[in-house]
């Protein structure tokens, strides 16, 4: 299974998500969501 991210933005909240149907936790901060979706990706 190939395994896409993208970050969404809901208000001041990122979130990563997978299409693999992996969330993250939200955060104020969008590199660190992006870097969330990097390592799930990596882990994969």
């Amino acid at each position: 299974m190939t395994h896409s991210t993208t970050v969404k933005e809901k208000g001041s909240f990122a979130t990563a998500r997978c299409s693999c149907g992996w969330v993250s936790a939200a955060r104020r901060s969008r590199d660190k969501a992006r870097k969330d979706a990097a390592k799930h990706e990596a882990e994969q």
